[in-house]
Parts: C-alpha cells; sequence; structure tokens
C-alpha cells in the first residue's frame, strides 16, 4: 500500500506524502471545495499516512520523525493484513444482523449493498474492539501511537479520533469512505453509517439522540487537526507558514466556523510578526491586513510595520522605499525624517545640490549654511594660492560666487572682505 521515496535527501516517507504537501502548497487559493475534493482523495488512497503526516506537519511530534513515520507505514500494512486474514474467519449472516439490530432497537440498513457494508464495519469493530488484545483507549493520545508493530504484540493507542480514523482507514480498504460521516458529540466523535452510530473506542453498535453536528468524513482531518496534542509526546516549534498552511487547510474543510476563523486569523497575526522580525515588510502588512485592524491592537501592529520600515530602508539608504511607507503611514514628522537623512547622505557625499534641493524644501536652514559653507570652500581651494591681482582678475566671477554664498551664509565679516577684493578687481 506504501511507495516509499528512496532519495535519502527527501523529507518525506511516502509519495502519498509529497502529494498531501503539494495539496498544503496551493490551499490557500484552492478555496473550500476543491480543497475538500483533493483532501478527500487523498484519504481514500491512505487515511493513514495523509493523517500522520499533517499529525507529524501540523502538531511537531519529535518522535514522528521520516523515519520514524515510515516504520509505522510499514506496521499499518502488517496491521491491514491481519485484519484480512481475520476477515477470512469472520462471518455474520443477514438474520443474526437484523436480529442484532433490533435488539439495539437500530433501523436496519437501508439497501442490501448497506447491509454488507454493515457487516463489514462489524469485522472491522470485532478485530479492534477493546478487549481482544489490539487495542487500547488512552484519552488525547497521538496518532502515531497507533501504529504500532502487531509483530511484537504491540497494543495499538488511541482516542476517539485517532480510532474512528482508523476504521475510516480500513473502511477505505473495500468501499468508498463517502459511505461514512462522523458524529461530534460533546467532548466526543463516532463513525455514523446508514442512520446507525459506530461506536469506535468500545467496538459497538448505538444511536445517540443528543449530538452537535454530523459532518462529512473529509472533516475528520480538520476534527484532529483541532484536537488538543498529545502533553506526554514533545514537540517541536512549527513555522508560522507551515503552521498557516495548516490553519488553512482546517478553514476549507471545517464546518467550526468560528474555532477556524480565530485559528486563521491567529496564524495570519504569527506570519505578520514573523515577516516583521525579518524585514519582510510588505508580508507582515498583507497578512496583517488579512486579520483586520478594526481593534487598536492590530491597528498599531500595523502603523508599527510602516515605522520600522521607514527606520531600515533609511539605513540601507533606499529613500524611495522609505518614503512609500511614510507616506503609508501618513506621518508628517517621519516624512520629514526621510528627508532629513537623505539630505544628510547626499550632503556627506558631496552631492550639494541634490542636497540642497531636499533641505531648502524642508526649511532646513542650518543645513542649507553648510552646503554654502562646503560650496564656498570648494571656490576659495581654486582661489587660495592666487597673490598677483592680475591672476585674480581672471576669478572674478568665483569671487563674486564667494561673496553670493558669504551673503546666505549671513557672515557679514566675509562680505565685507569680498566686497574689498572685488573693488580691486
Amino acid at each position: 500500500m506504501i511507495n516509499p521515496i528512496w532519495n535519502p535527501f527527501s523529507h518525506y516517507a511516502d509519495k502519498l506524502e509529497k502529494q498531501v504537501e503539494n495539496v498544503l502548497k496551493k490551499v490557500n487559493r484552492l478555496g473550500a471545495l476543491a480543497t475538500q475534493k483533493e483532501i478527500l482523495a487523498l484519504m481514500q488512497k491512505n487515511l493513514v499516512i495523509v493523517n500522520l503526516f499533517i499529525e507529524a506537519k501540523f502538531k511537531g511530534y519529535k518522535y514522528l520523525s521520516r523515519v520514524a513515520r515510515k516504520k509505522r507505514y510499514l506496521n499499518n500494512e502488517k496491521i491491514a493484513h491481519n485484519f484480512n486474514q481475520f476477515l477470512n474467519n469472520f462471518h455474520i449472516s443477514d438474520e443474526l444482523l437484523v436480529e442484532y439490530l433490533k435488539k439495539l432497537e437500530l433501523n436496519i440498513p437501508s439497501t442490501q449493498e448497506n447491509v454488507e457494508r454493515l457487516k463489514y464495519i462489524i469485522g472491522i469493530m470485532e478485530f479492534l474492539k477493546p478487549g481482544a488484545g489490539r487495542f487500547e483507549y488512552l484519552e488525547g493520545a497521538s496518532f502515531g501511537k497507533l501504529l504500532t508493530d502487531p509483530d511484537k504484540n504491540q497494543k495499538m493507542i488511541g482516542d476517539c479520533n485517532q480510532i474512528v480514523t482508523y476504521y475510516t482507514f480500513l473502511y477505505s480498504l473495500k468501499y468508498s469512505i463517502n459511505d461514512l460521516q462522523i458524529k461530534i458529540l460533546p467532548e466526543h466523535v463516532c463513525l455514523y453509517f446508514d442512520n446507525i452510530d459506530i461506536e469506535a473506542t468500545s467496538g459497538s453498535l448505538a444511536k445517540y439522540k443528543e449530538f452537535v453536528h454530523i459532518l462529512p468524513i473529509v472533516e475528520l482531518i480538520s476534527t484532529n487537526l483541532l484536537d488538543v496534542s498529545d502533553f506526554r509526546d514533545k514537540q517541536l516549534k512549527i513555522n508560522s507558514r507551515e503552521f498557516l498552511k495548516g490553519a488553512t487547510l482546517a478553514y476549507n474543510i471545517s464546518s467550526e466556523r468560528d474555532i477556524v476563523t480565530r485559528n486563521l486569523r491567529i496564524s495570519y497575526r504569527n506570519v505578520a510578526i514573523d515577516a516583521l522580525n525579518n524585514n519582510q515588510f510588505e508580508t507582515a502588512e498583507f497578512y496583517i491586513l488579512k486579520v483586520g485592524i478594526k481593534d487598536e491592537e492590530n491597528k498599531h501592529f500595523l502603523q508599527n510595520i510602516y515605522h520600522n520600515a521607514v527606520i531600515y530602508y533609511v539605513n540601507n539608504k533606499n529613500f524611495n522605499k522609505a518614503r512609500f511607507f511614510a507616506d503609508k503611514k501618513a506621518d508628517i514628522e517621519l516624512k520629514k525624517y526621510v528627508d532629513e537623512k537623505e539630505g544628510f547622505y547626499y550632503f556627506e557625499n558631496n552631492q550639494l545640490s541634490r542636497a540642497k534641493e531636499i533641505f531648502y524644501r524642508v526649511g532646513n536652514q542650518q543645513m542649507l549654511k553648510a552646503i554654502y559653507g562646503r560650496e564656498f570652500n570648494q571656490i576659495q581651494n581654486k582661489v587660495s594660492g592666487l597673490k598677483d591681482l592680475a591672476k585674480m582678475k581672471a576669478y572674478k566671477n568665483d569671487y563674486r560666487k564667494m561673496r553670493d554664498l558669504a551673503v546666505k551664509m549671513g557672515d557679514d565679516n566675509l562680505v565685507s572682505q569680498l566686497d574689498n577684493i572685488l573693488r580691486q578687481l
């Protein structure tokens, strides 16, 4: 059933894992219906691989490394083989099934095809029935604990979510999982087939009259995603962008709109925070706007993005980009800061014309005087060695420029000296 990947450098233990990853990469643009269709097809191929890979990816259990997942997939093959062997010796007649259902006051399946399907489900129940030595219930267990090695007589350990998922996997070996639904009870989940509840944790049929939802089988994935993590297992920190894929996947699949919407908003914000910390300001802005800026905290965060972007791009001498974000922030003082820094940059690099244009626009008289002083010094260096009046006459225009600059500098003493020189020329 499994298709291992032989590339030793691959992150995937099976080709189907890579197919799941490909869906996750485009989940943001797929939309709900397309996501459900693609995930459902992968679940039909091998629900165990799909669910374990998603658990490893989005819950970050350290024990679910690529090698460990591959081992568990092989264990799963053994369990499935043992199940098929078990079915060879399992038989229930139509009469016995009808009698059993009447005793439990349950409806008889609507068609003969569904009678056969229910017999198959009862076979799964008998195979995994607690007390038979194969399965043991443990609250909040991770899915990987279910995929033990039957050759070593290791019990399959799981909670309601996990065992319902495994029932669905065994069902998929013969039939379409679209035949099944899940029934959500307060803090519990069971399978639902043709108006009959399949209580996987106890291996019995039931009829729960009070429940929260009846959901399509594809929502097994989002139910598992939204379930609490196993506190017994160490977890790795999940990259925020990877976590966003999981949140988007759950959002596109789940009917629990309040929960998945809240999780998605949290994921957007976390990506925005990481992007801001990595100076990816457009990305940070994009995701915080997806969260929404109705509340003051997110409004402040957006303004912080713009402020940090201005400082970053000023420090990197990208003044156009800095001005772009300063305009977004609509902060007059911040815009002036960009102009001043750009003016200083040109001044320090002796691009005096550009510096003068900026400081004139912002009205920085002190820096304008500094520019005039530097221009004065540049001309003075040309004439500083001249002593002969005849030679000085050739530079009369330079002396006039120096006088104009001295006037702009407000240096009356210097103006008087230059007037005296010009009278002699």
